[in-house]
């Protein structure tokens, strides 16, 4: 998705977009860790999840022309 918005919508557009997606999703999991859904350590693993796939997909962005 955040590289088919790099391509209509510009790069920074597409970063912008990654970055509010990365932002919700961490609001989500410290929604639930703080509800007692997730335990620390699964919160942790969500987090570098998530941070590889956004680092990954800022990557695709740059590569984009």
């Amino acid at each position: 998705f955040v590289v088919e918005c790099a391509r209509e919508c510009g790069k920074d557009a597409a970063r912008e977009e990654s970055l509010h997606s990365l932002a919700t999703s961490l609001s989500y999991i410290d929604s639930f860790l703080r509800g007692g859904r997730l335990s620390a350590d699964e919160a942790a693993q969500q987090v570098k999840d998530l941070y590889k796939a956004w680092k990954s997909a800022n990557k695709a962005i740059d590569q984009e022309p």
